[in-house]
């Protein structure tokens, strides 16, 4: 049987797995839920262990083991990733599958070890790094030689990379511990401070996805369900995108205040190249409704907002897994 190559962008928010000659196969929460007895096994995980955030009893736990683009629990890792290569049917072979894992920019080999043990107690063989603002890069098809770079801004769930890359690598990037899962959160200390309610995470996420919007002009509006900050009591209020605007745009600002950071400490000759084709944005914060006029005003110049922008890192990963001279070019060295 042929080795299984797959390319997973393990974000602490959405698990992505690309495998190659079949696609992207898994799109799913990196959340699992955990029993609180002494075997601490791992009940469900994605989209089943989502439903449970905010309503389990004691006995179960809700753990993500990915925060911040570093795996911070092993086991439940472990766990977790076993159980969605079940679901894609992937089973441990003699020499395992072959794997490439999107890290963020800057990895350090203490992160790297993390992604490799869980990887070995995954059933897996081989492994591979690159970081994802090359592989939103390749998933994008975006044009790239070593001569001929551009600015990627790539929004994940829990991290954020912002880099300027070429077939050569990462000529210059940051990331920064922080990503569009903010957005949620910064919903909630918002509605809690200026309308006295307090919502958990999976509305705020809602709400986020149904009137999110960086369009101060937006109309739409939802119903929001939580409790009063005050008396504890159910309450229901009225919200309109433009009454949360403050809060989304929080993440978008700072985003766009460290992205402009960097494109000024380019090189001549490269900021001349990513001015001409301007900033390509991908991650699950690119979906927001209005991000790219937004960003056109403010960085001067043309925004591309992926359109598959979700999953751009992963079929990145495809694309070089296809690629094996590629792939030596662009991996870490670990």
């Amino acid at each position: 049987m042929a080795q299984k190559k797959l390319a997973i962008d393990f974000d602490s928010v959405y698990t992505n797995i690309y495998m190659l000659g079949s696609g992207l196969v898994l799109c799913e929460p990196t959340v699992a839920a955990v029993s609180q007895d002494d075997k601490k096994e791992v009940k469900a995980v994605g989209d089943e262990a989502k439903k449970l955030i905010g309503k389990t009893s004691k006995n179960t736990k809700i753990v993500f083991p990915v925060f911040e683009g570093e795996i911070v629990n092993e086991k439940v890792a472990t766990g977790l990733l076993s159980k969605f290569f079940e679901k894609i049917e992937v089973k441990n072979g003699i020499f395992g599958c072959q794997i490439l894992f999107s890290v963020p920019c800057g990895v350090t080999a203490d992160m790297i070890e993390k992604y490799k043990k869980v990887a070995k107690n995954c059933g897996a063989g081989k492994t591979f790094f690159v970081e994802a603002p090359l592989l939103s890069a390749l998933g994008q098809r975006i044009p790239l030689n070593d001569a001929t770079p551009c600015f990627i801004i790539d929004m994940a769930g829990g991290v954020t990379n912002i880099g300027a890359v070429s077939l050569d690598g990462v000529i210059a990037g940051i990331s920064v511990n922080f990503g569009a899962n903010k957005v949620s959160t910064d919903i909630i200390d918002y509605l809690a401070e200026n309308y006295g309610i307090q919502i958990g995470l999976l509305t705020a996420e809602r709400l986020k996805k149904e009137i999110g919007s960086l369009d101060e002009f937006d109309a739409l509006t939802s119903i929001v369900n939580g409790r009063d900050v005050k008396t504890g009591a159910p309450k229901s209020i009225s919200i309109k995108a433009k009454d949360i605007l403050e809060p989304v745009k929080k993440y978008y600002d700072k985003v766009s205040e460290l992205a402009l950071s960097l494109l000024k400490k380019l090189p001549p000759e490269v900021s001349a190249e990513i001015r001409h084709a301007g900033v390509y944005v991908s991650g699950l914060g690119a979906n927001v409704y209005g991000l790219e006029k937004y960003y056109s005003n403010i960085f001067d110049m043309q925004i591309n907002v992926s359109e598959s922008a979700t999953s751009s890192v992963a079929l990145g990963g495809g694309v070089a897994l296809g690629d094996v001279e590629l792939l030596k070019k662009i991996a870490l060295p670990v």
